[in-house]
């Protein structure tokens, strides 16, 4: 993985005649603006014909950006830390296939047990490219380069082998085991949120019990319902807080064989955030 600024990287890929493809969530602001000023042909909803089409509207979004909408990039570039995606360079005319080579990776694990993979989190993809060394090409795909901001720093990773690639049995890039939802370091944060965002809430509860049990119970609850992202994290303590007693309602756990995605959805149009 290599340092460089994400304008050095546009440059570099633009120089030799490669497609720039920004994936990042279509239900985001930053998605939304892109989408409505690149033209149609030249976006597709990464969820659509899946499984996880009913959830196209909210999921990533692939857009190639051509030389009039390199600017609408900048406020991207300017706020990394709002983890809204990352950049990749195509072959002209490879975006289809690019598709379909995400499509093919998005469920995790077999029915009723599956989860969605986010890889247009830079994050996620920070962690597969760690792990997928050996199997870059099958985790990248049609990719020739990928720039993403990996924590501190704006990094990029070339595909030594860009083109299609079969699944592998057992993907090296989902080899880590999932953060431990109920350590100190999660806890800390959960507190922080509550603390900042939901005091005088926060408050009645530490009238009624000691908000850390609390607060590993509910974490637990949600790594038991494949809840891992920050939004999903905090709909599940601020509704759990303004529920009575401090629990979220019967009826609240996931419908046999429903993805988290739409098991938060769901939630959503019955609960208060």
């Amino acid at each position: 993985m290599s340092p460089l600024s994400p304008w050095q990287w546009l440059a570099q890929q633009r120089a030799a005649g490669h497609d720039i493809a920004v994936l990042l969530e279509a239900g985001s602001e930053a998605g939304q603006r892109l989408m409505a000023s690149v033209p149609g042909e030249r976006w597709q909803l990464l969820y659509q014909q899946t499984d996880a089409a009913y959830l196209a509207d909210h999921g990533p979004a692939c857009c190639l950006v051509g030389e009039t909408e390199l600017p609408l990039l900048q406020p991207l570039l300017q706020a990394p830390g709002e983890h809204w995606g990352w950049l990749a360079s195509l072959a002209p005319g490879e975006m289809p296939a690019w598709v379909a080579h995400w499509r093919a990776r998005l469920l995790l694990g077999q029915p009723p047990q599956q989860a969605l993979y986010r890889f247009h989190d830079n994050r996620v993809l920070a962690r597969g490219l760690a792990l997928a060394q050996a199997t870059l090409p099958a985790y990248l795909g049609q990719a020739i380069s990928v720039c993403y901001w990996q924590g501190e720093a704006w990094a990029s990773a070339d595909n030594p082998l860009p083109g299609a690639h079969p699944v592998p049995t057992h993907p090296a890039w989902l080899q880590a085991p999932p953060p431990a939802v109920d350590g100190p370091i999660a806890v800390a944060n959960a507190h922080r949120y509550l603390y900042s965002q939901h005091l005088e809430a926060y408050l009645k509860l530490a009238e009624q019990q000691p908000p850390l049990p609390w607060l590993q119970r509910q974490l637990q609850r949600g790594q038991g319902w494949g809840w891992h992202t920050q939004k999903q994290i905090e709909f599940l303590l601020v509704n759990s807080l303004r529920s009575p007693g401090f629990e979220l309602p019967e009826g609240c756990e996931p419908w046999p064989g429903e993805l988290p995605a739409a098991h938060m959805e769901r939630l959503r149009r019955h609960l208060l955030v």
